[in-house]
């Protein structure tokens, strides 16, 4: 046989540069791919930026809530649902939430000029700050669920402005009408405290305004509202007023300060627990302005009592035939009994299925049976029971096991029961 082995010799060379050049390529395409990343999301952000300011834009011609009327319908209403990359550090509807560029976006101090509702702001990690101008009619607004309606976040007599700081997110933007003002309204709250520059300074001081967030509250002590006093003057602008002395009380509940000093935006805020349920009046005073004030409710703190447990037999059967706690009321009262869990099934050969039927007793008092007719969680009320303040103790039972081979086997599975 014949061979030819001069190329041997070559082989190793060629594999050798073979992969220098694979290694080559590979390193370019990373460095590529590298250089391409804040390029596209860059590209995804500003192309999502020119639908989101033409939405907005066709919004304000649209219908607008009138937040002075709590049954007012709904106002021209869009959600988007936001792409936002891994890269991105923030979006701020309204405001650029770190003027002062040192990454921090929770220390804008008072007083300082910042925009006014009409500008999107968002910065990427590998990219500089990058403002959206919007149209001058438009007015973004944080917005904060109060009362069972959304209205302006108010932090210190400061509209607020909605900050985003990370992950896809779908927003909804409602246009809302106040006192001559139109907004597009976020259904959304964030917990960074970045202010909207006050429309104008007002006139002369003339009266005091007092709002809460939230109007209501639980009465356990601990809680607590927040309480907002804003200068306004004759129309019911707000004026700039700083250095004015206000002076608080209220009708239930503990003030954490019987007095604030405005600020620089003739505002001032404190908080406000009560251990009392019921409504409570809070009135602000100042010297030479007319008095303002608002009400908040403390309702009934609830009781939930934790389970998480199955019942598997009826009383006698086991020790797993109940489930009970012991709990403390603070209040007398009458308290709305649910329990939430779900149940199994067991039924006869052509007869209706039937389900886990629970058991409630309080204080050995027997509430009723309710059937649990849910393989997945649900809330079954058991009605209303009054009940004085100190120590109770609450019992669930399951009233019909069966538990026969083929055709099933009851069983109650209860996660919570909450009293409130």
């Amino acid at each position: 046989m014949w061979d030819d082995e001069q190329g041997i010799d070559t082989v190793p060379l060629k594999l050798v540069v073979y992969l220098v050049l694979v290694g080559v390529i590979i390193a370019i395409a990373a460095v590529g791919l590298k250089n391409a990343g804040p390029q596209m999301d860059e590209a995804l952000m500003q192309r999502q930026m020119g639908e989101l300011k033409s939405s907005f834009q066709q919004m304000q011609s649209g219908y607008a809530r009138d937040l002075s009327d709590p049954y007012a319908p709904t106002g021209n209403i869009r959600n988007f649902d936001l792409v936002l990359p891994d890269s991105l550090e923030y979006i701020c509807f309204g405001v650029d939430p770190d003027p002062d560029n040192n990454g921090i976006l929770t220390d804008t101090p008072p007083g300082l000029e910042t925009d006014d509702g009409n500008v999107i702001y968002y910065k990427l990690t590998d990219g500089s700050k990058t403002l959206v101008k919007l149209d001058n009619s438009i007015h973004l607004r944080e917005g904060v669920f109060s009362g069972g309606l959304w209205a302006p976040n108010v932090v210190d007599g400061l509209q607020q402005a909605l900050v985003i700081k990370g992950g896809s997110q779908s927003v909804t933007f409602e246009l809302v009408y106040s006192r001559g003002d139109v907004y597009t309204l976020s259904h959304l709250t964030d917990d960074v405290d970045a202010y909207i520059k006050p429309d104008n300074t007002g006139g002369l001081p003339n009266g005091l305004l007092v709002s809460m967030q939230p109007d209501s509250v639980p009465a356990d002590g601990v809680m607590a509202a927040r309480v907002s006093v804003q200068v306004i003057d004759s129309m019911g602008t707000n004026v700039q007023a700083e250095g004015l002395v206000i002076n608080l009380s209220s009708s239930r509940g503990n003030l954490s300060t019987g007095q604030i000093i405005t600020n620089s935006h003739g505002s001032g805020s404190t908080t406000i627990t009560s251990g009392d349920t019921g409504l409570s009046v809070v009135t602000a005073r100042s010297a030479g302005l007319h008095d303002g004030s608002a009400e908040i409710a403390f309702t009934l703190p609830p009781v939930v009592l934790d389970f998480n447990d199955w019942i598997l037999s009826s009383p006698g059967g086991g020790p797993d035939d109940e489930l009970s706690a012991d709990f403390e009321t603070k209040h007398d009262a009458v308290y709305s009994v649910t329990l939430t869990g779900w149940g199994t099934e067991a039924h006869w050969p052509l007869m209706p299925e039937e389900w886990a039927t629970a058991r409630m007793e309080i204080d050995g008092m027997i509430m009723g049976d309710k059937e649990i007719a849910s393989a997945s969680k649900i809330d079954v009320p058991f009605g209303n029971i009054l009940l004085g303040a100190g120590n109770h103790t609450l019992r669930v039972t399951m009233t019909n096991d069966f538990n026969v081979p083929l055709l099933g086997d009851r069983n109650l599975y209860v996660a919570t029961v909450m009293l409130s």
